[in-house]
């Protein structure tokens, strides 16, 4: 995903030799690939600080050969970074939708990993509540 605003979006999927995977690690792994066989709904994982949650899962989606796009969230979190947003088209200096991170991963099925979703702003969470309960849809009003 290319973002052309100063966001904290990194792409995450990096190759998976770069690991070394530790007794501990290699649970994780195998625990997060269990949720994703069973399970077709979102999966929270909760730990203390460098414990290895986003490295276990980006491992996981570099192994698989899946992209995974990391969201890192903070208290100026906003909407529009996961949704997207109207921006001049570099091209013509039109106004154009330009889909945020969130709506970008979803078009294209690439996992997106919202890391420290604790800190993000309560408007970014309700933003998500649609796509994360039972209804599992982004609603993006601004293009119908």
């Amino acid at each position: 995903i290319k973002h052309t605003d100063h966001t904290s979006f990194k792409d995450e999927a990096t190759n998976h030799r770069r690991y070394v995977l530790t007794d501990t690690s290699r649970r994780t792994v195998r625990r997060i690939a269990r949720a994703l066989a069973f399970e077709k709904a979102p999966i929270l994982l909760q730990g203390p600080t460098c414990a290895g949650k986003t490295t276990a899962v980006s491992y996981l989606a570099a192994k698989l050969g899946v992209k995974c796009v990391r969201v890192n969230n903070h208290e100026h979190t906003d909407v529009s970074e996961y949704i997207g947003r109207y921006a001049p088209c570099p091209r013509d200096g039109s106004i154009v939708w330009v889909d945020g991170a969130l709506a970008t991963a979803l078009r294209r099925g690439h996992w997106i990993l919202l890391d420290e979703l604790n800190l993000a702003p309560a408007d970014v969470l309700e933003a998500l509540n649609r796509l994360l309960d039972h209804n599992r849809e982004l609603r993006i009003p601004e293009t119908g």
